[in-house]
């Protein structure tokens, strides 16, 4: 019942340097709407205390998210295949497409899965240390744009 069979290759369609000029404009009003929003509710002085952990997290953000993908899929694990979108070496770019036909509601809630996931932890985060909300705020935005 309603199995998505129909493959939608969106590299080839849109082409990268669009999705990445969509990406890049979603991170930075995600992050412009966010800091407002934080900025608006809380009082607390912002600080840049722990900036290289920060950065930890911008780096290993990526890699949480499409695992928070793969694990919401992982029913079917034996269909993954594997596609590299960057030619070189060191920069682990990846798609996964499933070659099964998945229930099409079980996958646009997988598609929806970091970003609820990951915004509500840095939303809630956010509330508990506000003085690092800034930092959490990118976080939030950065994944709303890897998700586009």
């Amino acid at each position: 019942m309603y199995l998505c069979t129909r493959q939608i290759d969106i590299n080839a369609r849109f082409g990268l340097p669009r999705i990445a000029f969509l990406s890049l404009v979603t991170t930075i009003i995600t992050f412009l709407i966010a800091y407002e929003i934080l900025y608006f509710f809380s009082n607390t002085k912002l600080t840049d205390k722990y900036f290289l952990v920060f950065l930890l997290l911008v780096l290993v953000l990526y890699p949480i998210h499409k695992a928070i993908h793969l694990l919401f899929l992982f029913p079917y694990y034996k269909s993954f295949k594997k596609y590299k979108l960057l030619k070189q070496r060191n920069i682990p770019f990846y798609n996964t497409y499933v070659n099964t036909p998945i229930n099409k509601y079980y996958f646009c809630f997988d598609l929806m899965t970091p970003v609820i996931l990951i915004t509500s932890i840095c939303a809630y985060l956010s509330t508990l240390f506000p003085q690092y909300g800034h930092y959490l705020m990118f976080l939030i935005a950065l994944n709303m744009g890897y998700s586009v």
